[in-house]
Parts: C-alpha cells; structure tokens; sequence
C-alpha cells in the first residue's frame, strides 16, 4: 500500500473511533450494534482503544454514523436560528465537536485527491487542523499580516464588504506548490470576498481545489458562488435572509 493510501486508512480508521465515541454519550453499545451491524463486543473494544476498525469497518461506521448524526444540527446549536457569529464562533473551542465535522468532512472528500487544507480565518483553524490530521496532510491558514520571510508568501487584495475598503490575506508560498490539492475551510461565508479572489489567485497558479467547506452561509451569497470545475462545495447550514 502506497503511503498516501496507508495514512487515509488511519485517517479513516480515527474518525470512526471518534465518531463512535460520540454516538456513545447517546446510545448503547445494542442499539449501536443495530445501527452499525456491527456485535457489540466489536465496537466496544473500538470506543476503549482496545482494538481499532479496519478500513472495511471505519467507512461502515461513518456511513451509518452520518445517518443519525446530524452536523447542520450540531452547528445550528452554536450559530443559532438568526445566525449569531459571534455566538458560533465558538464552536472553535469545542474538540469533540470539531472532531465530529473533521470526520464528516472526510466522509464527505472520501475518494477526492486531496493533500492539504486551507483556514480562511482564524476561527475555522482548528476544523482545518483537525481534517489535515485524518487525511495526514498539510495545513495552511490565511492571516491578515505576512508573519513569513520576503517573497515567502502570497498576498490577495479584496474589498471588504463591511468596511468598503481594500482589504489584504496573506498565505506561505508552500500553498500553491507543485501537486497541491486543497479543501479551503471556513467558519461562515457571508459575502463573495475574500473566498472569490482566494480562489482566483489558486486557480491563477494552477493549484488544485477539491473542495470549499464552510460552516454556514447566506443562501444568497451561496447561490452565486462560483467555483472551478471539480471543485465540491460543502456548506452545513445555509441561511436565507430573505424570508
């Protein structure tokens, strides 16, 4: 087995044990053993760590987690029926949460080329990091001031929709380099900017991106996304303004 393919299997083989050990603080280890057709026996040596699921077994166990486990749920909770930023960014701080929305991505991406993960700011870093960890791959984050050597970085210009001004994101040159394939994630997505010229400026320097990962987002701003061929959009809880 190739080491990329080694390193998805332990990925896959955490986030199961991860999610069981959630789905635990919920249900027995019977009703598990229905859900999962897996004896109960078996999965309680996997939420102890007395053994660990085969890759056969994980990808059985985040399906039928993701049946019953709801992350549009468990990210209303935080952000709330009228979008409180403030509120949900909060969520940031809550491990075992973000390991369940770490596993749900990888669920998600499952058989895409991906080999890292970009943070559009800096309440979605600890999401990123947690998903690099599964899929053994880089992480990257954007800043609002260069913290890297000279020509060490990029630089994105864009206009902040808040403020009307010409607003800057700073990333390390290693983003865009040879063989990147990348899932940008991000806490909310409330206007076009800075995410459209982030990803005019990979797409400029021929990186890959697999996906786009955003916790919430207005309805409308989400609609009009556009995003390179391939390229597979994931937001959990989509808000509409207009009603």
């Amino acid at each position: 087995m190739s080491r990329r393919g080694l390193s998805l299997n332990v990925g896959l083989t955490q986030a199961a044990v991860d999610v069981l050990r959630y789905l635990k603080m919920h249900y027995d280890y019977r009703r598990l053993s229905s859900i999962m057709s897996i004896s109960p026996s078996t999965l309680s040596r996997y939420v102890t760590g007395k053994t660990l699921p085969r890759a056969k077994n994980a990808r059985k166990i985040l399906e039928k987690s993701f049946e019953i486990v709801n992350p549009k749920k468990i990210v209303e909770e935080y952000f709330g029926d009228d979008l409180d930023v403030e509120q949900g960014v909060h969520i940031s701080h809550d491990a075992q949460t973000l390991k369940i929305l770490a596993s749900y991505a990888l669920n998600v991406f499952m058989g895409t080329r991906v080999n890292s993960s970009l943070s559009l700011d800096i309440p979605s870093i600890p999401l990123a990091s947690c998903f690099s960890s599964l899929i053994g791959g880089s992480l990257f984050f954007a800043l609002d001031r260069p913290i890297w050597h000279d020509d060490d970085y990029l630089e994105v210009s864009y206009r902040s929709a808040e403020t009307r001004r010409t607003e800057r994101l700073w990333f390390p040159l290693d983003l865009v380099k040879k063989n990147s394939s990348i899932v940008i994630f991000t806490s909310f997505i409330l206007s076009m900017s800075p995410l459209r010229e982030v990803l005019k400026t990979l797409e400029r320097h021929k990186t890959h991106v697999s996906g786009v990962f955003t916790l919430v987002t207005l309805k409308e701003v989400w609609e009009k996304l556009s995003v390179t061929p391939g390229c597979k959009r994931v937001a959990l809880l989509i808000y509409d303004k207009s009603e």
